[in-house]
């Protein structure tokens, strides 16, 4: 059974009620909720991963009741650092994901009792009984010979990494100089002011960088053949998307340039970089990273398009399929038709292909590593969520929204060029009225 998620009455989102699929794509306008949601399934989908680190923090500690208390704790201070303060949420706020058909967990408002006076409202922690019991089975064999990390991924129904790629990467990416130092020289308080999803994505970062000190080639040199031939043909997808090949040396991350199909010496720093080169470049080098690590992952990214040139998102949009096709889950949020129209495309010759007598024609025009089998679509209005897959063969997402705003737009000039005609009308019977006259 596939994941599902509930979600009322928190930030932008009245109502949602979703299926966690393997490709996800949401979209809507700006502040409808679409970050609310990739949120949520992100706090969610990294329990696992709060639990095994803790276990392994408290694995001799004598005092095994207080275990299952203090992960609630900490999910609970999770919760408030990704999504504010209790006080000025809803008091019917709920947020529940459930694992399996038994195993959930939720999130909700509960309001001041006897043993919380000094707290009008704040926000508890529900597991399941299934979840509970597995968790507290999971306690009370952590400091034997047992598996953790496998252990906890059986509980929670997820053998994937989720990361989290939020919006507004040029920022960090400008910074990238005194990155290491602004970051070290914060205490805990200053961390916590920051933004979870934010803080995380950086600290990704600060980890995995020194791995590219001879760029991404550089890389593929412990991986298999077939491994170092399919990281070939993503370092080249990643090098058009950049239109340069990045490299981290002596603490500076550079962007060696591509001058046609000549590999140049001449580099950028990457805080001298386009901003859509910024917004991109640590989309693109997790993603790389992620492959020659061997992880399975749930890929959360917000935005991919931000900065770029159409044919730019066209071609990520493409990359981000093809880790699909090598096992990658995705949700991506997008304001993008441009995004929208490219998985679309690749969603349309999986359906196409089906059929074998066109099968290799349609692989002429989309590659078979780009066409994708599965897709869920969703909209996001007025605090609501709702699919946006055409209920037609192919199973599209539907061009209303797709085309909205260029709708909208050529609607406007419709009226603007009729308005045009109707002057030019008048003016033609005056001239004409003139000439008969004279």
């Amino acid at each position: 059974m596939p994941a599902f998620i509930s979600i009322k009455n928190l930030g932008a989102i009245r109502s949602c009620q979703m299926q966690v699929d393997d490709f996800i794509v949401i979209t809507g306008e700006q502040a409808t909720g679409k970050s609310t949601i990739a949120k949520c399934i992100y706090l969610c989908r990294t329990i696992k991963d709060d639990v095994y680190h803790y276990l392994m923090r408290t694995k001799y500690l004598e005092d095994k009741k207080r275990i299952l208390r203090s992960i609630k704790s900490y999910l609970r201070n999770k919760f408030l650092r990704i999504f504010g303060t209790s006080l000025a949420m809803s008091a019917d706020m709920e947020l529940q994901y459930w694992y399996d058909e038994k195993a959930s967990v939720r999130f909700f408002i509960k309001k001041r009792d006897e043993e919380w006076e000094l707290i009008e409202k704040f926000v508890e922690v529900q597991f399941s009984k299934e979840l509970e019991d597995g968790l507290n089975s999971l306690i009370q064999r952590r400091d034997s010979d047992i598996d953790l990390i496998a252990e906890t991924s059986k509980l929670f129904c997820d053998e994937y990494q989720t990361v989290f790629i939020p919006a507004g990467r040029s920022l960090i990416t400008l910074l990238t100089s005194q990155l290491n130092y602004l970051y070290a020289t914060m205490d805990d308080q200053q961390k916590r002011m920051m933004d979870y999803t934010t803080q995380q994505y950086i600290e990704f970062i600060l980890k995995i960088r020194p791995s590219f000190a001879n760029g991404l080639e550089g890389s593929l040199t412990d991986l298999s053949n077939e491994d170092r031939k399919t990281g070939r043909v993503l370092i080249r997808r990643i090098n058009e998307i950049l239109k340069g090949r990045y490299e981290f040396h002596n603490g500076k991350e550079l962007l060696y340039l591509i001058n046609d199909d000549d590999l140049k010496d001449r580099y950028v720093k990457l805080n001298f970089t386009s901003s859509g080169q910024q917004e991109t470049v640590w989309i693109l080098n997790i993603i790389f990273y992620l492959f020659i690590s061997h992880t399975k992952a749930f890929l959360i990214v917000e935005e991919p398009e931000a900065h770029l040139y159409p044919n730019a998102q066209k071609k990520i949009s493409e990359l981000l399929v093809f880790m699909h096709s090598l096992g990658f889950q995705m949700m991506l949020t997008t304001h993008s038709p441009y995004v929208l129209g490219a998985v679309n495309n690749m969603k349309y010759a999986a359906f196409l292909a089906e059929n074998k007598d066109i099968e290799n024609e349609v692989y002429q025009v989309i590659p078979r590593e780009l066409t994708l089998s599965s897709l869920a679509a969703y909209y996001v209005s007025d605090g609501t969520i709702d699919p946006c897959l055409e209920d037609m063969d192919g199973q599209l997402i539907d061009n209303t929204v797709i085309d909205g705003a260029s709708i909208e737009i050529n609607e406007d000039y419709d009226k603007l060029f009729d308005l045009f005609c109707q002057r030019f009308d008048e003016g033609e019977g005056k001239r004409e009225k003139t000439d008969a006259d004279l």
